[in-house]
C-alpha cells in the first residue's frame, strides 16, 4: 500500500504569516506528485490553535499567531 503523508500544508505555513518561497515551491511539487503518482491512501495533518495560543510553551518561543481555529490560515 503506497501511503503519502502531508504534514501541516496550510495557508499560513505556505503564503501566510510563516510561509516561504520554498514552501510554495513544494507545494508544486506535491500537487504533482499527486497527479502522477498513484497512492491508496493520503493522510492529512493539521497544525491548528486556539485564542490562547501566544500563551502556550510554543506561543512564547514563536510568537506569530498561525493556524488559527476556523480561520483560512
Amino acid at each position: 500500500m503506497k501511503t503519502l503523508i502531508i504534514v501541516d500544508m496550510q495557508n499560513d505555513f505556505i503564503t501566510g504569516p510563516l510561509g516561504t518561497p520554498e514552501a510554495r515551491k513544494v507545494e508544486d511539487e506535491i500537487v504533482e506528485w499527486l497527479d502522477h503518482f498513484p497512492y491508496n491512501r493520503i493522510l492529512l495533518t493539521r497544525d491548528t490553535h486556539d485564542e490562547d495560543y501566544l500563551g502556550t510553551k510554543e506561543g512564547k518561543k514563536l510568537p506569530i499567531i498561525h493556524c488559527k481555529e476556523k480561520t483560512p490560515g
